[in-house]
């Protein structure tokens, strides 16, 4: 039992003598203002059965001290024990001979869970002032010097510009709002839709049907005075509509199914007319427009004889 207990002991005490730490400086005499680099360094880990549980925390001040950079920790494996590093840049601005440390690591068995820590030995820095006896006129008195100025007119100009630029677009504006815009009337019509349809009907009526030239030009007369009647009289866009289009819209002003059909066929010849695919003969093309003619007469009415209607029934306040 005695042997187990030595062996014990003594196992225990090389696991806690095998790490070690240490902390130290590349100088331990500056000047005020000066640098020195602060390494410290837990060396021979097996992490295999130990892990780092604390690393010291610097504040980034210490003891009339700054710390003015702080590296990332690195790590060292060196045939399976790992040396960890980390190297502080420190300054001190106050004259004297100041510790640094001690700092403490504490490290854990994996198996047991145990800690162990470990502390570094205290460090000292003598801060020295800087000797300025030596100097001769460290920082002289100088004269007043002088200068030279010249009057910077660049703020000047740039000035003008913009005020000018702000004239220039409110006269535009000024200018844009005098302009109005001239309102273009519409021409005074003469008589009713039906009246000025029989006039433009009678005077084409006149005209000569001695060229296929002519015979065109007559029946494109006939389609467009037609189209003109029905947009003024029943407001439908007849000028856009097609003969399948419009038809369905007059219905109601021509009830009687031989009318639609004959003024179909019109619309149809019309426009066979018109891209040359037959031309009538004189007397064929002249009975086409008495037929037109009395087929608006007879619609003419019926639109009246509606609008009566319809008024009538609206009532009066």
């Amino acid at each position: 039992m005695k042997i187990f207990l030595v062996l014990f002991a003594s196992v225990i005490f090389s696991t806690s003598s095998a790490q070690s730490v240490s902390a130290s400086v590349d100088r331990d005499k500056i000047l005020l203002g000066e640098q020195v680099t602060l390494k410290m360094m837990l060396n021979n880990v097996d992490e295999s059965r130990f892990f780092v549980a604390a690393w010291p925390q610097v504040n980034d001040t210490i003891r009339h001290t700054e710390i003015i950079k702080r590296a990332a920790i690195d790590t060292i494996n060196l045939n399976g024990s790992y040396t960890y590093q980390q190297n502080f840049v420190i300054t001190s601005f106050d004259s004297g001979r100041w510790q640094l440390g001690p700092f403490d690591f504490i490290i854990q068995a994996k198996a047991s869970g145990k800690s162990i820590r470990l502390q570094t030995a205290p460090l000292y820095i003598t801060v020295l002032p800087v000797d300025v006896s030596s100097l001769n006129e460290y920082h002289p008195i100088k004269d007043v010097i002088d200068v030279q100025t010249r009057f910077n007119w660049l703020p000047v100009l740039l000035t003008a510009l913009a005020i000018l630029l702000i004239i220039v677009i409110v006269i535009i504006i000024i200018i844009k709002r005098k302009k109005r815009p001239v309102l273009q009337t519409k021409p005074e019509l003469k008589g009713t839709p039906l009246e000025r349809a029989l006039e433009k009907f009678h005077a084409l009526q006149q005209e000569s049907l001695s060229s296929a030239i002519a015979i065109k030009k007559f029946h494109s007369g006939i389609d467009e005075i037609t189209r003109q009647y029905l947009e003024e009289a029943t407001h439908i866009k007849a000028l856009h509509l097609t003969a399948s289009e419009l038809l369905p819209r007059l219905k109601f002003y021509m009830q009687d199914a031989s009318v639609r059909n004959n003024f179909s066929h019109i619309f149809d010849l019309n426009a066979s007319v018109k891209f040359a695919r037959y031309f009538p003969g004189e007397e064929e093309s002249r009975n086409m427009l008495k037929e037109i003619t009395q087929i608006i007469i007879n619609m003419d009415d019926n639109i009246n004889r509606a609008r009566t209607d319809a008024d009538r029934l609206v009532p009066k306040y």
